[in-house]
């Protein structure tokens, strides 16, 4: 059970950096005075499993001990959600529908 904290931790660690890079505040896309800057919205998603194991005793079809085990996985998703956009001097923030 202890490799499975370990990729939950690796996971989560993972995506935490995701999240640190342009995720909410992505760099500025200008073009001559004009400057759009995306604001986005982060949503973050993680989850995994365990594992067992048991020993068949005699009374068993096979006779064998059987386990199964599990794993981790995740997600991020970034969506837009406004641009700011300076031009000319003026700023104004634009939702995005």
């Amino acid at each position: 059970m202890e490799s499975i904290k370990e990729m939950f931790d690796k996971l989560s660690q993972r995506l935490e950096a995701l999240a640190r890079k342009n995720a909410v505040v992505s760099p500025p896309i200008s073009v001559g005075d004009r400057h759009v800057v995306p604001l986005c919205e982060l949503s973050l998603g993680f989850g995994g499993g365990g594992g067992v194991g048991e020993h068949a005793g005699e009374d068993s079809d096979k006779g064998k001990g059987r386990g199964s085990g599990g794993g981790a996985g995740g997600g991020a998703r970034i969506t837009p959600v406004a641009v700011l956009v300076v031009d000319g001097g003026k700023v104004r923030v634009q939702v995005l529908a």
